[in-house]
């Protein structure tokens, strides 16, 4: 039988059907790279080449979407993978009002575009690439100083300006959540011109026990989801939600093919019972991505990456860890994934 190719596979799954085999990737930042295209370009190719996924996930920084409406950063000091806000457009409710449609010519946007340009141009056609793309309601929080939360930091609500926003100038926070969001749909499209076929879109630690609540969710956050991911055309899109008690179920969207979520963390669905939600659409998940910084993990990698695979087969999965792993990640425990997900197609 003829082995398939990454883009079969990933477009398999993205279809709704399962492949030969899961298809399997994992992403980190480089942050000693990522304050320029060409050098996160190279990083990002390099990536592949040394563990060669089946689908690229391009991992920028973090700013450059807040960047792209005046938002400045210290490169010389990080607080993880983050680098720390120098100034901000949002300190008082009113400042929201002063949002204004910044299109996909922003000196940030366009860096972005270029690095999926250099990143295709390096890798070819036949590995599938995805842009990471923050939504609205995060932009609007990393506008208003304050780093969106992520990954196993903690849900608490008081650390975030955003409810605050919404109770002292809800009309001005929604025109400026549409303002970025056209802003952001101008961008999706000019990824997919670019040669990136489609965009990991990450709604984060948002919908979060503890952090907003689930109306203000539905209120702030989905109507303006729909709109960037409607932009797309038809385009893939993984919705990413961050952390424990992150409600994957909130996230099945029209126009995203697949829902990543820490599947193993506490509070959220496992994969196994996720059919009866998902409703077709690929889960993307497995590992936790804990496991991959500290050295001699590859087993246990391995066992969390074949207990995923058995508990959906059949069924339309990307194996992944269940986000962004250190950047100190022990190549051993990549490979360990990987070779996962290819033991599963023999």
């Amino acid at each position: 039988m003829t082995q398939w190719s990454k883009r079969q596979r990933f477009e398999s799954v993205m279809a709704g059907e399962p492949a030969d085999r899961p298809p399997v990737s994992a992403w980190r930042h480089f942050i000693d790279r990522e304050q320029a295209a060409d050098r996160l370009a190279d990083a990002t190719a390099g990536f592949q080449r040394e563990f060669d996924w089946d689908f690229v996930k391009i991992n920028p920084r973090t700013t450059y979407y807040a960047e792209a409406w005046g938002n400045t950063y210290n490169y010389e000091n990080y607080d993880g993978v983050v680098p720390v806000v120098s100034n901000y457009r949002i300190h008082r409710p009113e400042d929201v009002d002063s949002i204004e449609e910044a299109g996909a010519g922003r000196p940030s946007l366009r860096e972005h575009v270029e690095v999926v340009r250099l990143v295709r141009a390096e890798l070819g056609g036949e590995v599938p690439i995805l842009q990471t793309v923050f939504s609205p309601l995060a932009v609007l929080e990393y506008l208003a100083g304050n780093r969106t939360l992520a990954s196993n930091r903690k849900a608490i609500r008081q650390a975030t300006p955003l409810p605050g926003l919404f109770a002292a100038n809800r009309h001005g926070v929604h025109r400026a959540l549409g303002r970025i969001s056209r802003t952001l749909a101008q961008y999706v499209q000019e990824l997919v011109k670019a040669g990136a076929d489609g965009i990991f879109y990450a709604a984060l630690g948002l919908a979060r026990d503890g952090y907003l609540t689930e109306e203000e969710y539905a209120e702030f956050g989905r109507p303006y989801d729909y709109q960037v991911l409607e932009a797309l055309g038809g385009a893939s899109a993984i919705i990413h939600t961050c952390g424990p008690y992150a409600h994957p179920d909130r996230f099945v969207y029209p126009g995203a093919q697949a829902v990543h979520w820490a599947d193993l963390a506490p509070g959220n669905p496992n994969l196994a019972d996720s059919a009866a939600w998902l409703g077709g659409k690929a889960a993307v998940g497995g590992v936790d991505e804990a496991l991959f910084a500290a050295a001699g993990r590859e087993e246990t990698i391995a066992a969390q990456a074949r207990a995923a695979i058995r508990s959906m087969q059949g069924r339309p999965f990307i194996l992944a860890p269940g986000c962004g792993v250190s950047i100190h990640s022990a190549a051993a425990n990549l490979l360990a994934l990987r070779r996962a997900a290819e033991e599963a197609g023999n």
